[in-house]
């Protein structure tokens, strides 16, 4: 298994010279207006838990997030500007501490636990990033033994309490107004979760969960976001379909809900193929008349058959991942690729965003127990890599890094998206490309899954032809990087005054870029 990759440091960008105006196969991608996806966008960004397992004294692995290791984060992060932060956690992690003698729960908030919170958050607040904040489940479905009077059921009116007054004391005590959204439950529909597909249990905490924040004069801050169902699984015993999740949130739910979210772990056949842009556009047409953004607010890849195989040889050799929960391919140039034609596809479908799972391998592990030998690697690094795992080269940036930085920095809140017009004779299903701009900026992407590069010329009527643009390439070998390993650009370009377009070459198998935007 690849353990590292090797940077290259590009010290300059320069105007680019490459004629390709002559090459025969050379194809013209407009991006008009008239392309226009009517649907909010408000940008992408990542899945980030404030370390449950390091996070005090008494935390399964001690005290291990050092001021030092936040640095690191928070540094990272500065490159990877994610435009929405979604932060999961249990109220038994942080401030619940159980049931006193009328059942009635006991809270705290001044201990470790809530002060890493209160770092991650301080983050976010600094920054402007906007939160998505939820529980996993309700406190009880992680007592073990449970107890019978125990805080099991979503619509359990004291469970809606004490988060009501939780998010009261984030926000207007300790001032993180950054917080905008709440998810009431991790992937309701699934067996795995607290509700165990209960949709009517769901549905009534949900509502209730909507009069509790208006009572405590919340809902002038923070809003609803769901129903945050994984649509590509159904329950074995209840009746709902995992899509009517969503399709009912809109149908019944509507005015309460700010931000429809759903979770995809997409595999091989619905990203290379293409097919990811036909299996998301029903959900995004189910709440178009909303206009209310719809995003993924878990998106990562899980493969099947060969690559399945080959993810469970690799995670069973790994003395650190949990097998069943990790996907061993982020170490590996296809995985940001992946992610990236999966996040251009979700745009084409209409959806305003995408969460990626996850930030950082130190932040979970399979059922949450703590288990060393059982971390969820998902992440862009793991910031505990050599405590945990006795490998410093753990806390080494993984190629995924590369494109998702690329689209959260230049796809940014606010924009419209454009679909591409390819002048070609046939359509080639071995590219995707899609459009953003706003008043003052313009980003286009293509991405290239043939073995065979692609000379395009760039044309659209949203950008003025006078301005600079920035060319960014995900290409399997050398990178344009800074000193911290993040991207930069490659070339600096021009429209051409005369023809009003952009020449450009898109290598086998890579992510292009080129953008008013431009990443120091």
């Amino acid at each position: 298994m690849l353990k590292s990759l090797i940077l290259f440091l590009f010290p300059f960008w320069i105007f680019s010279t490459d004629d390709l105006s002559e090459k025969p196969d050379r194809v013209t991608v407009s991006f008009s207006k008239d392309q226009a996806i009517a649907h909010p966008f408000i940008g992408h960004g990542v899945q980030w838990s404030a370390y449950p397992h390091a996070d005090a004294e008494d935390a399964e692995w001690g005290d291990l997030m050092t001021d030092d290791k936040w640095d690191l984060i928070y540094d990272r992060l500065d490159f990877i500007n994610p435009k929405i932060v979604r932060v999961m956690d249990v109220a038994s992690w942080r401030y619940f501490k159980g049931l006193d003698a009328s059942s009635q729960a006991i809270v705290e908030y001044d201990n470790g636990e809530m002060r890493s919170l209160y770092k991650l958050l301080d983050y976010c607040q600094k920054n402007k990033i906007p939160v998505l904040l939820g529980e996993w489940g309700t406190p009880g479905f992680w007592e073990e033994p449970k107890t019978e009077n125990g805080i099991h059921l979503a619509n359990d009116d004291r469970w809606l309490d004490m988060i009501a007054q939780f998010v009261r004391h984030l926000i207007v005590e300790k001032g993180f107004d950054c917080i905008k959204y709440y998810n009431l439950v991790n992937e309701p529909n699934g067996n795995w979760a607290s509700t165990d597909g209960d949709w009517e249990q769901w549905k009534e905490g949900y509502k209730e969960m909507a009069d509790v924040f208006k009572k405590y004069e919340l809902d002038q801050y923070i809003s609803l976001a769901g129903p945050d169902g994984v649509v590509q699984w159904n329950h074995p015993t209840h009746p709902k379909k995992a899509g009517d999740w969503l399709y009912s949130t809109a149908e019944e739910l509507d005015g309460i809900t700010s931000v429809y979210d759903i979770h995809i772990y997409a595999d091989q056949h619905l990203t290379s193929d293409g097919n990811l842009i036909d299996y998301l556009t029903p959900f995004a047409e189910a709440v178009r008349s909303s206009n209310k953004p719809i995003i993924l607010g878990e998106l990562g890849m899980k493969y099947t058959g060969e690559l399945w195989k080959e993810n469970q040889r690799r995670g069973q050799a790994d003395n650190c991942a949990g097998p069943d929960d990790s996907n061993m391919f982020i170490y590996d140039y296809s995985y940001g690729l992946d992610m990236a034609d999966a996040a251009v596809q979700s745009m084409l479908a209409g959806f305003g965003g995408a969460i990626a799972w996850h930030l950082d391998d130190a932040m979970h592990t399979v059922g949450d127990k703590g288990g060393k030998d059982q971390l969820k690697k998902w992440g862009m690094w793991n910031t505990l890599g050599e405590e945990i795992c006795g490998d410093r080269s753990e806390l080494e940036l993984r190629p995924w890094s590369y494109t998702w930085t690329l689209m959260c920095n230049l796809f940014t809140p606010g924009v419209t998206m454009v679909r591409p017009d390819f002048d070609a004779a046939t359509e080639d299903k071995d590219v995707r490309a899609v459009a953003a701009f706003d008043q003052k900026n313009f980003t286009a992407m293509l991405v290239n899954r043939s073995s065979e590069a692609k000379a395009y010329s760039i044309t659209s009527d949203a950008l003025d032809g006078s301005k600079t643009l920035y060319s960014y390439e995900y290409t399997d070998g050398e990178r344009s990087v800074n000193s911290a390993g993040f991207p930069v650009p490659v070339e600096k370009k021009k429209w051409d005054a005369k023809t009003k377009k952009m020449d450009v070459m898109v290598q086998p198998n890579s992510a292009y870029f080129i953008s008013t935007l431009k990443i120091d």
